[in-house]
């Protein structure tokens, strides 16, 4: 039970609440909340959490809560009583529940130093993987360093361990092949369960006694430790872990998370220590008491089918991370992790190799002949001696000297062989003597910002080798896209002479590329005819640029009948162009209701809320039959009324902001996973991680902090705009529907003339609007500083990344400034 007052009295009442209702299901609460589009703020999760006292529910979730609950109940004659059916009542206990308790003074210091080396702590909340030993992948544009976390099926027991050791200190072991991906399991099973803990992790072999020593300082707010081992073999030697420093440790109630490679685990066997030379074996015992003190959890290198299955619900999600999609497609006999980790250091040895005067120019030559053919459009497996022909392609007079000392067999070998436990650049097939390239590298030499052409002898051994014609279409597609129109006509050609739809499709496009004074050839008719929804689409948008409206329009209705949601909200866009709105708002429904992420958020757009002719607080701000005169006008300022309403939803959109942050994660929004404020940001933004969220969230408490010091708030970036405009919104809201509310929190302060004109606020407050065209169907990719109209109008960087930049023409905020929440 809570020992904060405030929070016990709530949840005392929310059980009564849930017992007078007849212990409604939470699923069915979610359901009751639910709106036209099927969308509810609730969770069961938000729900859970509630309950058990972990987060304070905000005014307007909770109401929103209580009327669900209120509809089950009656739909179950169940009756409320009027004090657990008053929102004023709850108003007043949730106000007393976020009440904050006084907090412990931060220590200044956040290092431990051992001789010379000064080892950093933090809370967990803070704490970098990647610092923490968890491997990285490639890098993505937008992205962060780490692709979402997919749950294991070990994480269960991981979490279970490390919640019972939360309080009185434990050790949990994680073993593992080398990518298995035992870091980041234990890295997400700490900050899940241990989040309020401080971590610790010093280098390899360090002398743990100063940590110790720390970790055992008497200090206010009663501190918790994780000390974090990865590879815990580097700590099992003198002086580092051994049973009375484990001991020491697990009385200081220290929660010892350490991960071990499976193959390294195993050399601490009494087996493998029979047959050790005697010295190496002595230093072995000492970790091989340690390791029998714990029963280890067991993390395997391939991905079972349940963790697939949860793989591949994420990727169904709009906004799911391309480096999670390209290992499902991938990753072949590796496991995820494996394709994600082990990616990275195979591209690296491959860079260098070529450079180094003892290197591999052969090896390095067959492996690039083998990624060029990939890129070609070439998935089946490729002889050697197709790669041997090839690599003089990529040898050049220069290599001459080094070829002597690596023959064509020698190069092979090096190409085909496993590297870091996972796999070679080459990859062995079921065929006999024939190889393909680690998917890995194929991506990343085809996005690289400077990527080679492909020689003209690699395109056409791509062709000859085109397997029979079965991959005719994708080495045209690829030639298409290198601008290759001839080639990519050899191979369309006699796949649509013998009917193949999609050839006949990629044809047309080819053809009108190089004659455009044939468009629209006779396989465009076809295609549109009898063609898939994708197909359809395609040539609606073709048919679109070249401003055939009718065309375009029958082609997007057409793929739409099919069920395509993006082909909905085109066909909206070009009913938004030529201003026919309600037919826009009807294809923008259906579109949403498919689940198109854009169209979705366009319903999300904040707007101005105004009340009904003589039903609204406060009073006008000005009046029509007195004169007004504009060198009298008294510079505009928020009214105390205003301020405080408007300083209660900065503060409400904060902690509602708070409570999803902490849901999400670095989880992506998704059409089926909406909350409060991040799934109410555009579609764009819903795939950032939690730190970005994190910084969203501090631009409500940075205007908030605004009104507290007695200022309006003031936009300094993209992010704070949005959050005013929110804020706005919520508040016109409130003084709409909730007037006694908004009368209890401006009790005291003097009624003036302009008290709630939001519609003002929202003129005088921003420098323009520009951050809602996000919102906007029809300007996705105005975002884009390089986008014409972006620059033509001047709006700047709206792409997620440039939110929290500041505008140059107002006082920046302090840097050092931190996180309220």
């Amino acid at each position: 039970m809570t020992k904060h007052k405030g929070k016990r009295k709530f949840r005392e009442h929310l059980e009564a609440l849930f017992a007078a209702a007849g212990s409604p299901k939470p699923a069915a609460i979610c359901s009751a909340s639910r709106d036209r589009l099927g969308r509810s703020s609730l969770s069961v999760q938000r729900i859970s959490d509630w309950r058990s006292g972990k987060h304070t529910p905000t005014n307007k979730l909770f109401r929103e809560f209580l009327r669900a609950v209120d509809s089950l109940a009656r739909q179950r004659n169940f009756a409320l009583p009027a004090a657990l059916a008053d929102p004023a009542v709850w108003d007043r206990l949730l106000r007393a529940a976020r009440a904050k308790t006084p907090t412990p003074p931060q220590e200044e210091s956040r290092q431990i130093t051992v001789g010379a080396v000064r080892i950093p702590i933090r809370p967990v909340a803070e704490s970098d993987p990647l610092e923490l030993g968890v491997h990285r992948t490639s890098r993505l544009e937008g992205a962060p360093p780490l692709p979402a976390y997919v749950p294991r099926d070990a994480d269960s027991t991981v979490s279970a361990q490390l919640a019972e050791a939360r309080e009185t200190g434990g050790f949990v072991l994680l073993v593992g092949e080398s990518t298995a991906g035992k870091s980041r399991c234990a890295f997400e099973a700490v900050r899940r369960e241990l989040p309020d803990h401080w971590i610790v992790a010093p280098p390899a072999a360090s002398d743990l006694s100063p940590v110790l020593a720390h970790v055992s300082l008497p200090r206010p707010g009663h501190r918790r430790w994780v000390l974090w081992l990865d590879d815990l073999d580097r700590f099992l030697l003198p002086g580092g872990l051994d049973q009375g420093m484990l001991s020491a440790l697990l009385e200081q109630r220290v929660v010892v998370m350490a991960t071990m490679r499976s193959e390294v685990y195993g050399n601490y066997s009494e087996r493998a220590l029979r047959g050790m030379d005697a010295d190496v074996a002595s230093v072995r015992r000492l970790g091989s008491r340690v390791l029998n003190l714990i029963e280890p959890l067991v993390l395997d290198r391939q991905w079972s089918e349940t963790e697939m299955g949860r793989l591949r619900a994420h990727l169904a999600n709009p906004n799911s991370d391309k480096r999670l999609a390209d290992a499902a497609h991938h990753h072949g006999v590796h496991g995820i992790a494996e394709y994600l980790a082990a990616g990275p250091k195979l591209l690296e040895e491959f860079l260098t190799t070529r450079r180094q005067p003892k290197g591999h120019p052969r090896g390095a030559a067959l492996v690039q002949a083998a990624i060029d053919l990939a890129r070609a459009g070439i998935s089946t497996p490729l002889p050697a001696e197709t790669l041997l022909n090839l690599s003089t392609c990529y040898l050049s007079a220069g290599d001459a000297s080094r070829l002597q000392a690596e023959s064509p067999e020698q190069a092979l070998v090096w190409a085909t062989e496993t590297q870091f436990g996972v796999a070679g650049m080459l990859v062995a097939t079921d065929t006999t003597e024939a190889w393909r390239p680690f998917d890995y590298l194929v991506d990343a030499v085809a996005s690289a910002v400077e990527a080679t052409a492909i020689p003209d002898e690699v395109w056409e051994a791509a062709v000859t080798h085109a397997n029979g014609g079965s991959e005719l279409l994708p080495v045209g597609r690829s030639a298409f896209r290198f601008g290759r129109l001839v080639l990519a006509e050899r191979c369309f050609s006699p796949l649509a002479a013998r009917g193949n739809h999609v050839a006949m499709h990629d044809l047309g496009f080819v053809q009108r590329e190089r004659r455009p004074e044939h468009t629209w050839s006779s396989w465009y008719r076809t295609v549109s005819e009898t063609g898939t929804p994708l197909q359809a689409r395609t040539l609606g948008a073709l048919h679109e640029i070249e401003g055939r409206w009718d065309e375009a329009v029958a082609c997007y209705e057409r793929a739409a009948d099919q069920g395509d949601a993006l082909a909905m909200r085109l066909r909206g866009v070009i009913a938004q162009r030529h201003r026919q709105n309600d037919e826009a708002h009807k294809w923008y429904v259906r579109a949403a209701e498919g689940g198109d992420a854009v169209a979705i958020a366009f319903f999300n757009q904040p707007e101005i809320y105004r009340p009904e002719m003589g039903h609204g607080l406060g009073s006008e701000t000005w009046d029509p039959n007195v004169e007004w005169d504009e060198e009298d006008e008294e510079p505009w300022q928020m009214t105390a009324r205003t301020s405080r309403i408007l300083s209660c939803n900065l503060e409400i959109l904060a902690d509602m902001a708070h409570d999803e942050l902490n849901e999400l994660g670095d989880q992506p929004v998704s059409p089926n996973s909406f909350g409060i404020f991040f799934a109410l940001l555009p579609a764009s933004t819903w795939n950032q991680p939690r730190h970005w969220r994190r910084r969203a969230l501090r631009a409500l408490d940075d205007l908030n902090e605004d009104i507290t010091l007695g200022r309006s708030p003031q936009p300094r970036c993209a992010a704070e705009e949005l959050a005013l405009h929110f804020a706005l919104e919520s508040a016109s809201a409130m003084t709409c529907d909730e007037p006694d509310l908004v009368a209890e929190f401006t009790q005291g302060l003097p009624e003036q003339q302009g008290d709630y004109d939001w519609d003002v606020c929202s003129d005088l407050l921003f420098q323009d609007h520009d951050v809602l065209f996000l919102y906007d169907p029809m300007m996705q990719g105005l975002e884009h500083p390089d986008n014409p109209l972006n620059q033509r109008m001047g709006i700047g960087d709206l792409r997620p990344e440039g939110w929290f930049e500041e505008f140059g023409n107002v006082s920046p905020r302090d840097p050092s400034r931190g996180f309220t929440h």
